[in-house]
């Protein structure tokens, strides 16, 4: 009984593994061109059911990224979902384009780019990034969340590939 017990425990055990790679190897795909998008602007598609944001950075974006920003609740994404090969600082399979589920990560609110302003945030010239359109949550040009608000993990960054001018959601 007891060996038919454990047998039992390792096959769901198992079954749960292997139904989970399954699942992401099923997962479906689109391509999105993202050759148009220029420095600064955004483009949302809605990919199974989620709303993702493609965010062309400039250079200028890039180099306020890899300041120290003590404000920023997680900036190495040490707890962040993401892709493993990514790079932990900008969240991206290249540089110069962030990709995203652009769903805040507190009430699953959809989030907005809100664009560099004068205006202080948390004690400092507000640089560029997503807020939740819920309860005003913010994040970084690579999806990193602000300490002191209602949400406390980065936006989700999805699989995807990127092939000259084209980004494949889900590979």
């Amino acid at each position: 009984m007891l060996f038919m017990a454990v047998a039992t425990a390792a096959y769901v055990l198992l079954s749960s593994i292997s139904g989970r790679q399954d699942q992401a190897s099923r997962l479906p795909t689109l391509r999105v061109p993202v050759g148009d998008l220029q420095p600064g602007q955004v483009n949302i598609v809605e990919w199974e059911g989620r709303p993702v944001i493609f965010y062309r950075r400039s250079a200028g974006d890039l180099a306020t990224l890899r300041r120290d920003d003590a404000r920023l609740l997680d900036p190495v994404s040490d707890s962040s979902e993401q892709p493993d090969f990514f790079d932990r600082i900008e969240r991206s399979a290249t540089p110069e384009l962030f990709v995203a589920i652009a769903l805040g990560t507190d009430l699953g609110c959809p989030v907005a780019y809100l664009p560099a302003a004068d205006t202080a945030f948390q004690g400092k010239p507000w640089s560029g990034g997503f807020v939740d359109t819920c309860r005003q949550a913010r994040y970084d040009l690579a999806g990193r969340v602000y300490r002191h608000q209602y949400a406390d993990r980065n936006l989700l960054v999805p699989p995807y590939s990127v092939d000259e001018d084209t980004v494949t959601l889900g590979r």
